[in-house]
C-alpha cells in the first residue's frame, strides 16, 4: 500500500472513529431532550406561548417527542454503521479487504442505510405534524440516500462474489 493510501486509510479511521463518538454524544443528548420534555413541559408550553402565540403547543409538542424517538433508532443505526466501516478499514489495513465478512459487513451497512431512510420518511410525517401546529420547519426528500442504499447493496454483493473468486483461485493453486 502507498504512502498516500495508508494516510488516507488512517485518516479515513480517526475520522469514522470521530464521528461514532459524537453520534453516542448526540445520542445522550436525544435521551436528555426527551426527559426534559416531561420534566419541563410547562417551560416549553410556556416558552412557545409566550414567543409562538399562534403554535398549537398541545400539537406540537408530542410531534417533537415523536422526533426524538424516531431519531433515536436512526442514530443507533448510525453506530452500528460506522462500526462495520470501521471493520472494515481494519481489513484494508491488513491488507486482505476481500474476506466474506466484509460482505457482511457491507449488506449490515446497506440494511442500515435502508431503515435509516425509512425513518427519514417518518421523520418527514413529523414534521408535516409540526407544521400543522403553526411552527416553521423543513423537511426535504431526497433520492441520494435511497441510492446510496442500492450501491451498498451492489457493493455487498461485488464483495462476496470477488471474496468466493478468490477462495476458488487459491484452491485451483
Amino acid at each position: 500500500m502507498s504512502d498516500v493510501s495508508t494516510a488516507t486509510l488512517g485518516l479515513s479511521r480517526a475520522l469514522l472513529q470521530f464521528c461514532r463518538a459524537l453520534n453516542i454524544i448526540a445520542a445522550a443528548g436525544f435521551f436528555a431532550l426527551l426527559a426534559a420534555s416531561f420534566f419541563y413541559e410547562d417551560a416549553f408550553t410556556g416558552y412557545y406561548r409566550t414567543h409562538m402565540p399562534e403554535a398549537d403547543v398541545g400539537r406540537l409538542l408530542p410531534a417533537l417527542r415523536g422526533m426524538v424517538l424516531v431519531g433515536a433508532p436512526m442514530l443507533a443505526l448510525v453506530h452500528v454503521l460506522l462500526s462495520r466501516l470501521l471493520d472494515i478499514t481494519a481489513t484494508v489495513r491488513g491488507g486482505d479487504p476481500f474476506v466474506p465478512e466484509n460482505a457482511a459487513r457491507l449488506r449490515v451497512v446497506a440494511w442500515c442505510l435502508l431503515m435509516i431512510e425509512v425513518l427519514h420518511v417518518g421523520l418527514g410525517v413529523l414534521v408535516h405534524q409540526v407544521q400543522a401546529a403553526h411552527v416553521p420547519m423543513e423537511w426535504d426528500f431526497s433520492l441520494a440516500g435511497w441510492l446510496a442504499v442500492l450501491l451498498t447493496f451492489v457493493l455487498a454483493s461485488v464483495f462476496e462474489q470477488g471474496a468466493r473468486q478468490r477462495d476458488d483461485l487459491r484452491a485451483m493453486i
